[in-house]
């Protein structure tokens, strides 16, 4: 298999029956890195049959069974082939509103789907004559009694599902023989059964913090953030396939909406305040077979002796997620009598404390999920690890176990005082625990030995001196700790060297758009050494709150990172070098805020395979900077390149001359007009996006390239939401995409901009050409009608661009004859004026009087006034173009008297062909008077929205800071 980026479709669940597909581009891990993911979950189920195994990857995977015929076989369900056994029938009789078992289901039936009916009771023998039934799911019912002999027949039976009914966990409920003839039952779900509820309980589930649901739907969403957020979800890696609860999550609907009559009418319940509640071992431990068990879990409740003869059952889930939880205090004896249990899942339990030796004897125990227990805390989770020392544990969840009212957490030494002892653990996740910092050492001297992948994500993590603790995790390979953004994320600076003396300066002050009001200290400084783990591939830091201008940059050496994920961050300015990071195969920049790049900071990483540059403000760097393709010249091994969302426009012809190994290139979103660059370099290219522009068309050289390499592979073209052109000119066009190998996707998702802006879906281009086929011949008289309306136009164009830039004409030819002048009399080229200052006459009380004194009396300042400093003798066009060239600002002082001046609009003219011809910022507005935005006339009002601009107060109490922000904009 080639090695390189990785283009894959990916389905995640949504909610209830909805379902999401992304295509998914990033580097390809490993096999290794694959294979470990799954390695323990192998494990734990590697005793179980080859056909076992298949039907429930199969169940998980669909939990409404797919196929070709449907056929009803009963009154008020379907029958459907079983695509695992051909003999066999899968029935759904799901939501038919059945108080029974319906007595003449098919007796070759091997899954039986009664989910979300009205069902109370299971009598003796109901299911006696389904002796071929594998799969029995009774989930979201009203069930509330089983008799002893309910389930006699179903000797072959792997999964039952009885999860969200009456049942409540009590021997009560469970006679001892119920289970006695489910000899083959693998897995077993009885989770979010109605039991008995305490008065405390209820109000610790009442007193949870409303941004807990949050933090618990992070957790089952964080698969992807494309844009995702997070690449790996909580629960993804530590539960292996197993049989789906149902196909919709929560509590069975109210029987009054389904039936019209309240089950509870006719249904005599057990009365909970009698019931002792506890785990049925005893019924239980007739399942030899049993492998995988979901219930509620019991408020100090301990699993009793009949689960000692469970010898197979390694997978144990008491967890909340989708069923009850309040262990409280748990102890040695919790568990003490599962000792072959290998994957425990308490998370979301509203544990309150864990003893030192609660987990001491599942010595099999591989992975275990304690997230969600808030109460839980690091100092009792410190404890605990004594015991888990003595397990085999190699994966350890412990998302979210501190308030999320806390207001930060240091990890000290004392925390990891037993944590260092697990020796097999490889993964750890660790979100939403609040984490500010680990105490300096706490990392080296108590970090287990074999920790390979650690997951620190929406903490609130700041860059401290731990930071130089992390070259200790000299296995460490996978590092996450992206923001969320939900948490209001801190600015972080960078780790100055230790020695004050030698700590620089820090820069500006600046406002982010993206950091609302919060001021962005940028840092214009070279940074101290950026340490990484000697063995670490992955770091990940998206949304980190990093606000950086990313200047020299040095990294420890003897790295081994291949990919850096740090998007969302605010890095305004990508100068670099960086060094140290030569090995990069993936780096991920989006939606950074960048609106400036250097070519030496690409060029840092000179074996680049992915780049995401996406969401920046990349315009002006492409367009103006960007001289023969220097800022991506340095990326030749490039094979995939997004910079979508950047409002680039139209690129010059030189952008990708050097991306001779581009795979994929993404540029949707960004207003190009056309697409004329030379890409018959890039022979490997296999995906082109160029959706949301305004594209018309695409050239032919273009196309002749696409069409050779469609001769070889697969190639798409993405060319959604643009104009396409339907007309006589783009037929060419037309045909070729009708004609061509290279795949455009469906014609639906295209449209037609006709000759008169009208608009039409791709899906009639057949039509459309046959018509532009008779309409475009060519006739004398339209030809010779062309060339005279063509040199007309050309004539108007010519009049017309002499008025348009007849200010930039003016300007050039004054400047070009004071130039002139200029050079005969040997002048320097340094500023003679601070200020021009460009006024009405009926302000020359104010500008001679207070603008005056306090700018050049007061503060130093040398101001240009036309009524003092203009030369006599030249004209008057002469000397504003001089003063404007003579000085570093024009101050335009804004009044209505200032709108009425012809003068004052040619100086404001003559300022800003000053700007674009030299690049510098030369207007600066100072609004004496406040003039409504009505009242000012277009092109005023744009440039005041454009340039740097202050007002005058009107209070004395004011005037003194507003003189020395003034001074000091216009000496800048």
């Amino acid at each position: 298999m080639r090695s390189g980026p990785l283009y894959r479709l990916r389905s995640e669940a949504g909610t209830g029956r909805q379902a999401r597909a992304t295509l998914e581009i990033s580097w390809r891990e490993t096999k290794e890195d694959k294979a470990k993911g799954w390695q323990t979950m192998l494990q734990i189920q590697a005793k179980m049959s080859a056909h076992t195994t298949v039907l429930l990857v199969l169940l998980h995977l669909t939990p409404t069974p797919v196929h070709l015929t449907s056929w009803p076989c009963l009154d008020s369900c379907k029958c459907d082939t079983d695509s695992v056994h051909p003999h066999g029938l899968v029935v759904n009789c799901r939501g038919q509103n059945l108080h029974q078992v319906p007595p003449s289901i098919p007796s070759n039936t091997t899954t039986l789907l009664l989910t979300r009916n009205n069902l109370t009771r299971l009598p003796d023998s109901t299911f006696s004559r389904l002796a071929h039934l594998l799969t029995l799911d009774l989930a979201f019912n009203y069930i509330h009694t089983i008799e002893e002999n309910a389930f006699v027949g179903l000797g072959r039976l792997i999964a039952l599902n009885l999860t969200g009914n009456h049942l409540r966990l009590s021997p009560a409920t469970y006679p001892a023989g119920v289970y006695r003839p489910l000899t083959s039952l693998q897995v077993l779900r009885l989770e979010n059964n109605a039991r008995k509820r305490s008065q405390s309980h209820q109000s610790v589930a009442s007193a949870q913090s409303p941004s807990r649901r949050s933090v618990a739907q992070f957790s089952s969403e964080s698969g992807s953030l494309g844009n995702d957020r997070l690449e790996t979800d909580i629960h993804s890696a530590v539960v292996p396939p197993t049989l789906p609860s149902s196909d919709d999550q929560g509590e069975a609907p109210s029987p009054e909406l389904r039936s019209g009559a309240s089950i509870h009418d006719q249904v005599s319940q057990p009365d909970a305040s009698e019931m002792q509640l506890d785990y049925p071992d005893e019924a239980l431990s007739h399942l030899p077979s049993l492998r995988e068990l979901y219930m509620d879990g019991l408020e100090n409740r301990t699993l009793g002796p009949g689960f000692r003869n469970l010898t197979k059952l390694t997978f144990l889930d008491l967890s909340g997620n989708k069923g009850n939880c309040f262990l409280g205090d748990m102890s040695p004896e919790t568990l003490v009598n599962a000792p072959y249990l290998q994957h425990v899942n308490i998370s979301k339990c509203r544990i309150t404390n864990l003893t030192a030796d609660t987990f001491g004897e599942l010595q099999d125990l591989r992975v275990l999920d304690l997230s969600f227990n808030f109460a839980l805390g690091f100092d009792r989770l410190g404890d605990a690890f004594e015991g888990l020392a003595k397990t085999k544990l190699e994966i350890l969840e412990i998302n979210s176990v501190v308030s999320s009212w806390d207001l930060g957490t240091q990890i000290t030494a004392y925390h990891l005082r037993y944590f260092k002892d697990l020796r097999y653990l490889w993964r750890l996740s660790a979100r939403f625990n609040r984490i500010v910092s680990f105490e300096e050492g706490a990392l080296c001297n108590g970090t287990p030995p074999n920790l390979t992948h650690a997951y620190l994500d929406a903490n609130l993590l700041q860059l401290a001196p731990y930071l130089n603790d992390l070259i200790c995790l000299e296995k460490l390979e996978v590092l996450h700790i992206n923001g969320y953004n939900s948490y209001w994320t801190p600015q972080l600076r960078a780790p100055f060297l230790s020695n004050p003396q030698d700590r620089p300066d820090s820069g500006s002050v600046c406002v982010s758009a993206g950091a609302g009001t919060r001021g962005a200290e940028s840092l214009e400084t070279e940074y101290r050494e950026f340490v990484f783990p000697p063995k670490l591939r992955i770091f990940k830091a998206r949304h980190f709150g990093l606000f950086y201008k990313l200047m020299s940059i040095p990294v420890n050496p003897n790295n081994s990172l291949e990919r850096l994920v740090v998007g969302e961050n605010h890095f305004r300015i990508w100068k670099g070098p960086v060094t140290g990071l030569e090995n990069l195969k993936e780096l991920e920049l989006s939606n950074s805020f960048g609106n400036a790049i250097f070519p030496q900071f690409l060029s840092s990483f000179p074996f680049l395979e992915v780049l995401d540059i996406s969401g920046n403000r990349l315009r002006r760097v492409f367009r103006y900077f960007n001289e023969d393709g220097a800022i991506l010249g340095g990326l030749r091994k490039l094979k995939v390149l997004n910079m979508s969302r950047n409002d680039l426009g139209d690129l010059d012809n030189s952008t990708f001359i050097n991306l001779t190994n581009l795979e994929l290139l993404s540029l949707k979103v960004n207003a190009m007009g056309s697409f004329v660059h030379d890409i018959s370099h890039m022979k490997n290219l296999v995906h082109l996006d160029l959706a949301d522009n305004q594209l018309h068309t695409l050239p032919k050289s273009v196309r002749d390239h696409l069409d050779s390499l469609a001769e070889i592979r697969h190639i798409t073209v993405n060319m959604t939401l643009n104009p396409i052109g339907c007309t006589c000119q783009n037929i060419d066009f037309l045909k070729w995409v009708r004609d061509t190998r290279v795949d455009f996707g469906t014609h639906k998702d295209y449209y037609c901009q006709m000759e008169d802006g009208s608009k039409m879906m791709m899906a009639d281009i057949w039509i459309t050409i046959n018509q532009l086929d008779r309409t475009c011949g060519s006739y004398v008289g339209v030809f010779v009608g062309a060339v005279a309306s063509s040199l007309l136009f050309v004539v108007l164009l010519v009049v017309a661009l002499v008025y348009r830039f007849r200010w930039k004409l003016r300007y050039l030819y004054y400047a070009t004859r004071l130039s002139f002048q200029r050079n005969k009399r040997h002048l320097d080229d340094g500023f003679k004026f601070d200020a021009f200052v460009s006024f009405a006459g009926e302000d020359m009380e104010f500008v001679d009087g207070e603008l005056k004194e306090e700018l050049e009396e007061g503060r130093g300042l040398k101001l240009c006034i036309h009524e003092r400093d203009f030369v006599p003798g030249q004209y008057i066009a002469s000397n504003i173009v001089d003063s404007v060239q003579r000085s570093r600002r024009t101050l335009v002082v804004l009044t209505r008297a200032l709108l009425a001046s012809d003068w004052c609009h040619y100086e404001l003219q003559m300022a800003l062909m000053e700007a674009a011809e030299t690049g510098r910022d030369v207007l600066l507005f100072l609004l004496y008077e406040q003039v409504p935005s009505h009242e000012l006339p277009r092109e005023v009002l744009f440039n005041i929205q454009a340039a740097s601009y202050i007002e005058f107060p009107h209070t004395e109490s004011d005037r003194g800071l507003f003189w020395d922000r003034l001074a000091d904009a216009l000496r800048r």
